[in-house]
């Protein structure tokens, strides 16, 4: 949609999430995960596959991984890319997360010493070919003791323990920037599989003491800025909400420069803290946090359907400067939310629909749209003259999403007009 609420583009009726435009091999592209979202004992993570649209809307590839995860109930899927993590690196590659069920010693947590866990896995893989370039396991290099999830009644083969719950991954350079909701920690892995440092929302993990407000938990959407030799900083959508922290702290857009190499004796710098004081909002789950070419920063918050842009100059906490909600809480939530130039022009017509206008007029009202289209600036207008033939009737400028218009003929076309060039032509529509 536009920044005005506007619909630009309504895609496929599914159960889909982590939507975004990205570029691949230099073209511009629409990517999303769509699937299964499981629920009970298995909640909270997805089986799917990822669609990569071009700028026609045209579907150029589909990631189907089939990764032989073990899933509780038995459960096989046909394609087994998690929901949380489906980035087009600059290398023109796929990062995804999955989540394996795997047996494990929960005792280090007064949990069963044969105990099952989630063990959260990273893949980068060819999307053409579906080669796996690069696999790593969380369980491999950090250990249960690190949660700070609690166990509760899971830890079973039928309700896995969820210790890490693995949330976004990027590439920073060679190495991947891997993300844990659970234990409130940010990995640098290196190509080999490595963890480089660790940053943790409590005690800052390899680095110094985090100041207050720069603390975070149950953080989503981990991004690095700024990489140099001597410093770094690192951006999060830091929810600061779940049930035994809720109320605590707003859930805020967070930012914060760390010194290279790790030191405890340096502590993290709090860059931006973002927390719209007119709206207090606490998040428990789900998040972005993006920031603009203009310098502002766009927060998604998830769970809660709002948005909100905040302006450049705005570090510490001041009111955004821009606000959408798009629903109801608890009825509605969007895993992330971005803004981003899109253009597009579909390769289907546009669709024009005709019905009878009982007033006085006697006139025709039609209703034109096209989904997805970008660059139309106006509607050429067709209508059916004396001898049944096609003639221009008059022009309309483009009104949104759909675009009324009176037509005195019994049936009409609408071409849609980029300046003066034809972009298309609609369906040639009748009153019945």
């Amino acid at each position: 949609m536009t920044d005005r609420g506007q619909l630009v583009w309504n895609g496929p009726i599914s159960n889909a999430t982590n939507f975004r435009a990205t570029t691949y091999k230099g073209s511009p592209i629409l990517t999303f995960w769509s699937g299964v979202s499981t629920e009970g004992g298995n909640i909270g993570h997805g089986y799917g596959n990822i669609t990569f649209l071009d700028d026609s809307y045209r579907n150029i590839l589909t990631v189907c991984p089939q990764l032989g995860l073990s899933i509780p109930g038995g459960n096989k899927f046909p394609c087994e890319a998690d929901f949380h993590e489906s980035f087009v690196t600059d290398r023109n590659t796929l990062l995804i997360s999955a989540y394996n069920a795997t047996p494990a010693d929960l005792s280090v947590i007064s949990g069963p010493k044969d105990g099952w866990i989630f063990d959260c896995l990273v893949y980068e893989v060819d999307p053409e070919t579906q080669a796996i370039l690069f696999q790593w396991s969380a369980i491999e290099h950090v250990p249960i003791s690190q949660t700070k999830y609690p166990l509760g009644g899971s830890g079973n083969k039928t309700v896995p323990f969820d210790y890490f719950h693995i949330n976004s991954i990027t590439t920073v350079g060679d190495s991947y920037l891997v993300n844990a909701r659970h234990t409130w920690s940010t990995y640098l892995v290196s190509a080999e599989g490595d963890i480089q440092w660790t940053l943790q929302g409590e005690t800052g993990g390899d680095f110094g003491p985090l100041p207050d407000e720069g603390r975070f938990r149950w953080q989503h959407y981990a991004r690095l800025h700024n990489v140099t030799e001597d410093y770094f900083s690192i951006s999060y959508f830091n929810n600061f909400a779940s049930a035994p922290d809720n109320g605590s702290r707003p859930s805020n857009g967070l930012e914060l420069q760390l010194s290279l190499p790790p030191s405890k004796s340096n502590s993290p710098r709090i860059i931006r803290y973002l927390s719209d004081p007119l709206e207090v909002i606490y998040a428990d789950s789900q998040g972005s946090t993006q920031f603009l070419a203009n310098g502002d920063v766009f927060l998604d918050y998830g769970q809660i359907p709002v948005m909100k842009e905040y302006g450049a100059a705005n570090s510490l906490g001041g009111a955004a400067k821009w606000t959408a909600r798009f629903g109801q809480d608890n009825q509605v939530q969007s895993y992330r939310g971005f803004k981003q130039e899109w253009r597009a022009t579909p390769t289907y017509p546009p669709n024009l629909v005709l019905r009878k206008d009982h007033g006085p007029s006697g006139c025709a009202i039609g209703y034109v749209s096209w989904n997805g289209a970008t660059s139309v600036s106006a509607w050429e207008i067709w209508e059916t003259g004396g001898h049944g033939n096609l003639e221009k009737a008059g022009r309309v400028g483009f009104r949104g999403f759909e675009t009324k218009f009176g037509v005195k003929g019994s049936c009409a076309q609408a071409v849609a007009l980029a300046g003066e060039k034809v972009i298309g032509k609609s369906n040639l529509a009748c009153v019945s």
